[in-house]
């Protein structure tokens, strides 16, 4: 059989779990202004999350809809059946092309951001005493790979502070032009910095290597279904991202993109057959031996249901939860946000500290707590989901809400939160 009519037949037996994508369609073309609680309440009803858990995590991983846990599960019994359908390398391809703006053929797919990350610092070539720029907001999982390549080749890693969240991108490029030297190789940032929120001027960091003739890589983990992203606009050497975090995919789905001369040009870091054929270009680095492709069609799925929502839907309604939990987080005592204040500079997640307090013990108490009274079952006790941001000593707790929460659950969360304070 065809791998195309295998992944035919395969979609074809996720027709029940897909059947309320038509329902949603139909609901989102006839709302609106005074009927968007019916929309999503029914989006909600797409997850299994449990109505007295709050999960306000989903800058660490996102809840999975029901249509991508079926997906996982589907094609996982496919395989135990041993009539796996073929992988859908290029269906991934053209539908993140899409979303993404970026040129299909330089999509790879291993597991996460910090294995992709792992991918561009093993697979450059180095001279001893080159060096590396980075800043004080990047993730471990893109910070330790260029600390491993720095020790074993003789590099320079140079971890910047970054300004005040609320400096203005003119002073975010500033501070790294400043430290741009004749030895610069590579200038690696987040484009969504995991700490705070911030958007970071990508385009213009993007614009200054171009300028420098430097490497820019990029730590995307977050845009993905959380802002808008153009890579044919952004032009990045190399961009990497967890889909697993805003675009609600399953576990282990990362994705890395690659512009067109790195294509033939990287060494890759796991070496199976065709590793050395050029002729394959990016996808030369799907070739991983074995691996679970259940997590491919998970991710297939997940941005299906991304794109039945609309993007512009989901964006609005992610900056619609996130302004309403920072107007209830200004009202309680001693907090203070290490977000960025002007809105269009932040995205998605918010950050705070509060005063005297272990943002760890407060972490502890609101993942067991008392519902707040007047709220839905208020007999229950609540399982609120946070992070705290202990990297570079921060001590800051992060809320990250998504569509599948709602302005009850926002409320419901700064109450407690208030409570477990006061």
């Amino acid at each position: 059989m065809s791998a195309d009519l295998s992944r035919r037949g395969f979609l074809a037996g996720l027709a029940g779990s897909l059947a309320w994508a038509s329902d949603l369609e139909a609901l989102a073309r006839r709302v609106d202004a005074t009927r968007p609680q019916e929309f999503w309440s029914m989006v909600r009803d797409a997850f299994v999350i449990p109505q007295h858990r709050i999960y306000l995590n989903v800058g660490t991983l996102g809840a999975q809809p029901r249509v991508v846990i079926d997906a996982v599960v589907e094609h996982t019994r496919r395989v135990a059946e041993t009539y796996p359908p073929a992988a859908p390398w290029d269906l991934l391809k053209a539908e993140l092309g899409e979303l993404l703006g970026g040129d299909a053929a330089g999509f790879v797919f291993p597991r996460n951001t910090t294995e992709a990350m792992n991918f561009v610092a093993n697979g450059l070539d180095f001279a001893a005493g080159d060096e590396i720029l980075t800043t004080d907001h990047e993730h471990i999982g893109g910070l330790c790979c260029w600390q491993l390549a720095a020790a074993r080749q003789g590099l320079r890693l140079r971890v910047l502070p970054l300004p005040s969240a609320d400096a203005g991108t003119e002073a975010v490029v500033d501070t790294l032009r400043r430290a741009v030297s004749a030895r610069t190789r590579v200038i690696s940032f987040s484009h969504v910095n995991f700490t705070n929120g911030l958007v970071m001027p990508a385009r213009e960091i993007v614009r200054l290597c171009r300028e420098r003739d430097i490497i820019a890589v990029v730590d995307g983990a977050h845009p993905p279904g959380l802002i808008r992203v153009d890579l044919a606009d952004l032009d990045p050497d190399f961009y990497a991202s967890s889909p697993h975090k805003w675009l609600l995919a399953p576990q282990g789905t990362g994705l890395l993109w690659m512009r067109e001369p790195w294509r033939t040009r990287l060494w890759p870091t796991i070496a199976s057959g065709g590793w050395d054929d050029r002729s394959l270009g990016a996808h030369r680095f799907n070739h991983l031996g074995t691996l679970d492709e259940s997590r491919l069609f998970g991710l297939l799925a997940a941005l299906r249901f991304h794109r039945t929502i609309g993007s512009d839907r989901v964006m609005q309604r992610i900056r619609q939860l996130r302004d309403r939990l920072v107007d209830g987080l200004t009202d309680v005592r001693g907090l203070s946000l290490t977000s960025p204040a002007i809105p269009d500079a932040a995205a998605g997640m918010v950050s705070f500290r509060i005063a005297g307090r272990d943002m760890l013990e407060l972490q502890r108490r609101l993942s067991d707590t008392e519902a707040p009274p007047g709220t839905p079952d208020a007999s229950r006790r609540l399982q609120i989901r946070t992070r705290v941001i202990g990297e570079y000593d921060y001590g800051w707790m992060r809320l990250a809400p998504h569509i599948y929460n709602d302005e009850t659950e926002i409320d419901t969360a700064v109450a407690a939160l208030a409570a477990a304070v006061a």
